[in-house]
């Protein structure tokens, strides 16, 4: 049984982030940036939830144990059981089950096959066959079992679940599996299609062939893929064989050889808003939480912002003219170094925090594009879990106004010097 829940930010955005099981405790590592308010048991969801989007990176793959794989927790599958049997109890087959007694619903069909007894012209059948609908503890009941009992292992303790399923895996995972995928083909029946697919769920994610046995932990390192995803999704980015064209590529060209391709360059997001373009960088440090300017975007960040700028204003197939730059980071909203930061309230509308802007010292300040400067924004960090999955519009128009305003002032100050 668990018997203590430790929250433990890290400091590193390159440090495991997940959960791990040790001696009847659960340590989460969450990011540094991650709020624990009255909303906590929910974000501490959605946060085990968005390591699943680990899971399309070439980069970073989900750790379950000391394994390393790609499969992930079905969580939403877990509650769903959870949640069945405390408003069900636990599920069973019903089957029909056939005595001779009398008690039950009388079974004509099974009764007039038997020989009759004649006596005075009458026909007597003295053998009454009755059927009752009972609880079958097969296969599929052993499972939703077993399957339970992991559920409550790994996210029961959110819910101060305090019953404990007493099981033994008695079955193989791919004879339970055999038999659910069985018993969905056969079934007619909405509510025990749903069931029975989130069982699969569950089974399909097992360690090998023992179900109930937990994981020692599940997690990522480098979770800044997950922060970069959420960005492009609630910023509403380029779909990504859109967003090819704007990746800048080196080339090397050897003597008497045709020219290769040496690498290229990403950007995380592509804005397109009215008749601009706004390439945003997600950042996963620090500085949303130390409020410390060394914890921001380092010169060669910065400098890999401007050649994004470059490409898209120079390239002869883009050639945006509008081109803007943006690092957007993570930050807690609450906390009291950023609440009474007067800087970061001018543009602050609660969940999107502006913190300034970064440039370089080797551009000709008279003849500086747009791109040339890189605007930095604060996201809330448990808003952005809350949100991700839906394109926030206010957010966009936020950050894109807070950027034009701000090139506004910039123009208009140097044309009074």
């Amino acid at each position: 049984m668990i018997k203590q829940i430790n929250v433990i930010p890290v400091e590193k955005s390159n440090d495991f982030v997940g959960i791990k099981f040790e001696n009847n405790s659960v340590n989460l590592f969450v990011p540094q940036v991650f709020r624990q308010d009255e909303n906590r048991k929910q974000d501490l969801l959605l946060f085990l939830k968005s390591l699943s989007i680990a899971k399309s990176s070439e980069k970073e793959s989900v750790k379950t144990g000391k394994k390393v794989n790609n499969e992930v927790w079905p969580i939403d599958s877990y509650l769903w059981i959870i949640h069945d049997y405390l408003e069900n109890g636990f599920y069973y087959n019903r089957e029909k089950v056939y005595s001779k007694s009398n008690s039950g619903k009388i079974e004509w069909k099974k009764i007039l096959k038997q020989v009759p007894i004649y006596s005075d012209g009458n026909i007597i059948y003295d053998k009454l066959i009755t059927s009752k609908m009972t609880a079958s503890n097969d296969i599929v009941a052993q499972t939703y079992k077993l399957c339970l009992k992991q559920s409550l292992e790994r996210i029961g303790w959110i819910f101060n679940y305090n019953f404990y399923v007493e099981i033994q895996q008695l079955f193989s995972v791919n004879e339970m599996i055999n038999s659910i995928k069985k018993g969905l083909n056969q079934t007619f029946d909405d509510i025990k299609k749903l069931r029975y697919n989130h069982l699969l769920k569950i089974l399909n994610n097992s360690d090998g062939n023992n179900l109930i046995s937990n994981a020692y932990s599940y997690g990522i390192e480098n979770y800044y893929y997950v922060f970069e995803t959420m960005i492009d999704k609630l910023f509403d980015g380029l779909k990504e064989n859109e967003k090819k064209k704007y990746n800048p590529n080196g080339y090397w060209q050897l003597n008497n050889q045709k020219a290769k391709k040496a690498s290229e360059l990403r950007p995380d997001t592509i804005l397109k808003r009215n008749g601009a373009t706004y390439i945003l960088d997600a950042k996963m440090y620090q500085y949303g939480v130390t409020h410390d300017v060394k914890d921001l975007p380092e010169t060669q960040s910065i400098q890999k912002q401007i050649t994004y700028g470059d490409h898209a204003y120079h390239n002869h197939k883009l050639h945006d003219t509008k081109v803007r730059n943006a690092f957007i980071l993570p930050y807690n909203k609450k906390l009291e170094i950023f609440v009474e930061d007067p800087n970061t309230l001018k543009y602050n509308d609660g969940n999107l925090a502006y913190f300034g802007q970064a440039y370089t010292d080797w551009r000709d300040g008279d003849q500086q594009k747009d791109y040339e400067k890189v605007y930095a924004f604060g996201i809330d960090f448990n808003y952005l879990l809350r949100n991700y999955k839906t394109i926030d519009t206010d957010i966009i128009n936020n950050l894109c106004t807070v950027i034009e305003e701000r090139i506004k002032e910039q123009t208009d100050e140097g044309a009074d010097n």
